[in-house]
Parts: C-alpha cells; sequence; structure tokens
C-alpha cells in the first residue's frame, strides 16, 4: 500500500485545452476557475465529450480526475497520455462516486499531451457538467500519514421548527472534509507543504489521494479535490530530522 499523494501542480490550469463541443455560455476554458460551481464549469451539451491538454513541452503526470460533475454512477472514462504522439500510459474507470470520477497510473509519466474521453449514456441531464478536473502529478511524503488523521462533513442545511417542535429542513450541500494529521515529516517535507499552503491561499485546488494504488472504487470514494489550509509546524523529537503538522483540506463546492 503506498503512501498518500497530494496533486498540487494542476496542469489543467496552463495547458491549452480543447473540447469535443462546449455551450456557448460555459466552455472547457472554465475548468481554470477553482469555485466548483456548476454555472461556472465546462458544458458539454452531449451524453459523450471529449477533453484534451496540450503542453508546449512535456510534463509529469501521475493523477488525473474530474469533479463535482453531473455524471451518472454508471459513467466511464479513459484517460491517454502521450508523448511525441506515441501513447504512453492509458487508463479506464467506469465508476462516478461524490460527482468524481480519478484514475491514478502505476508511475509518472512524462507526455505532452492528455485526453479524456468521458461516456454517460444513462445521463438524464441532456448535458455533461465537469467544473473541476485535475491532470499532474502527486507527492508522496516519505513517511504516511497518522491514523489520528479524521474524516467530517459541512452541511448547508436550512432548518425550520414550527411552534409545535416539528423540524423542517432542507439541504444545500454536503462538503467533504480530510483532517490529515502528519507526525513525522522531514524538513525538506515541510518546506514543500509551505509551497502547497501557499498555492492554496491564493484559491487553488490540490487533490489528495490517500492510497494512491487502491482500486478505482476506492479511489472515486475517498479522494478529495479542494483547498489545503495547515496548523502550525513543530518539532515533536527535538533536534531529530522530524516535524508534525495537520492539513485539512475542505471539499470545493
Amino acid at each position: 500500500m503506498e503512501n498518500c499523494g497530494f496533486g498540487w501542480q494542476n496542469r489543467v490550469l496552463d495547458a491549452t485545452l480543447a473540447a469535443s463541443a462546449q455551450d456557448d455560455v460555459l466552455p472547457v476554458d472554465n475548468l481554470r476557475d477553482p469555485s466548483g460551481a456548476n454555472s461556472l464549469g465546462w458544458r458539454c451539451p452531449r451524453s459523450d465529450a471529449l477533453l484534451t491538454l496540450t503542453l508546449p513541452k512535456p510534463g509529469a503526470f501521475r493523477a488525473f480526475s474530474l469533479h463535482r460533475t453531473n455524471l451518472f454512477p454508471t459513467a466511464s472514462l479513459t484517460v491517454s497520455a502521450s508523448l511525441a504522439g506515441e501513447q504512453v500510459w492509458q487508463g479506464q474507470a467506469s465508476e462516478c462516486a461524490n460527482g468524481q470520477m480519478v484514475l491514478v497510473a502505476p508511475n509518472t509519466v512524462q507526455a505532452d499531451t492528455v485526453t479524456f474521453a468521458i461516456t454517460d449514456a444513462d445521463n438524464t441531464d441532456g448535458f455533461l457538467s465537469i467544473p473541476l478536473a485535475y491532470a499532474g502529478p502527486i507527492w508522496q511524503p516519505v513517511r504516511n500519514y497518522s491514523t489520528e488523521s479524521t474524516a467530517s462533513r459541512n452541511m448547508g442545511s436550512d432548518t425550520v421548527t414550527s411552534l409545535g417542535g416539528t423540524q423542517f429542513s432542507e439541504n444545500r450541500w454536503i462538503g467533504r472534509v480530510l483532517k490529515i494529521a502528519h507526525q513525522s515529516l522531514g524538513d525538506t517535507e515541510a518546506d514543500l507543504i509551505e509551497q502547497i499552503l501557499r498555492v492554496s491561499a491564493m484559491g487553488q485546488n490540490t487533490l489528495f489521494v490517500p492510497v494512491p494504488d487502491a482500486p478505482v472504487s476506492s479511489l472515486v470514494q475517498k479522494a478529495l479535490f479542494g483547498r489545503i489550509t495547515g496548523d502550525d509546524v513543530s518539532n515533536p523529537f527535538g533536534v531529530a530530522d522530524r516535524h508534525a503538522t495537520t492539513l485539512t483540506i475542505t471539499e470545493s463546492l
């Protein structure tokens, strides 16, 4: 079982994006918006879509994902990575959960073109909504996160209580939250965490994958794409090259 992975160098943000189809007011370039709102995402007016990322020079890739989508559980995703016209990796997933689809390659590959092929024949909305996407490398700490880490949810609900005590609730949104406790980061790893936090402070999302080599069914359930904040960094073991901190990752909605 591999150590957890953080994807914070998202090439969707700087690659040239092309789509097989798009709504005039919801173009594919909206994937650069970090908010995750359906009204600000990419919309394809079909039941299948093709998204292509083109880079001016090769980059590192290992994780590929779509988030906050309207895809049905039976949707399928095929991702292909190519270098100089030659395919270097291809992966496929046929399960969507939490509105997301996630694929992680066994190893990092160098590619200058990445293609997402999405098919959702069972979708009854009449369009595919893709507000957020990630394609890029993942960083894995030398030692894994602590079992003291926790998972929770933020609930956006309006509740009205009648004179008789009856409660009427309307749920508006649910956002997952992970608190990743790490008690054994090296000096260079603590510096890298600082870089990730600075990027997140500017609004960028990070993909967190608890177990990168897990089956796809687990990846779509457990992975989370959102902003990261961090607590103080401490030195619990004195002069040893070990630092502790807790990172809070809040799902982008």
